[in-house]
């Protein structure tokens, strides 16, 4: 792997993980976040469906032995194959900080005056790019990279398929 370019880590995980991440943009509980019709039920709606998953991905960190992030402040060890927590973290990371778009377009449509801590609560630029050169660090050979892509893509499959389900039990229990 050509490791010169300063970034190359961070681009080649974004670029693998691409389908994914617009995937989960593309889940109608989240465009519903960022739309301008957006209404305090669909609101609460959208949190109720990211709450179990975004849970379900710090609680695996937490099974793997590994901190919660902001990563930047911590050095995990990273033996018998953990090194996929990079790429879990890597999504953690990346979503609080499309938090602050989301929290943007959430005031907007609903006022100063919604609850929205939960967008709001986004690690400051420096904390993720001091995450992004630990990777560049911590990545460099294709073994671990690839171990970091596929934790990085588990991520985001696990948080489809929970807004997914929860759509399902929303659909169903609208039926009774």
């Amino acid at each position: 792997m050509n490791r010169c370019r300063r970034g190359y880590g961070h681009q080649t995980l974004r670029r693998a993980t691409a389908a994914a991440h617009k995937s989960l943009d593309h889940h109608w509980l989240m465009q519903c976040l960022t739309g301008s019709g957006l209404t305090c039920e669909q609101h609460a709606e959208s949190l109720v469906a990211m709450c179990r998953p975004h849970a379900q991905l710090e609680a695996d960190l937490v099974e793997l032995g590994q901190p919660i992030p902001p990563a930047s402040q911590m050095r995990p060890d990273l033996s018998d194959g953990q090194v996929a927590w990079w790429g879990r973290v890597y999504v953690l990371e990346g979503s609080r900080q499309g938090s602050a778009v989301i929290a943007r377009c959430v005031h907007c449509s609903l006022g100063d005056s919604v609850p929205c801590r939960f967008f709001g609560g986004t690690i400051v630029p420096e904390d993720f790019s001091r995450l992004l050169a630990t990777l560049e660090h911590e990545l460099e050979d294709e073994d671990a990279f690839e171990q970091a892509v596929a934790g990085a893509r588990e991520a985001f499959a696990d948080y489809r398929a929970e807004l997914d389900a929860f759509d399902s039990r929303k659909r169903d229990f609208e039926l009774r």
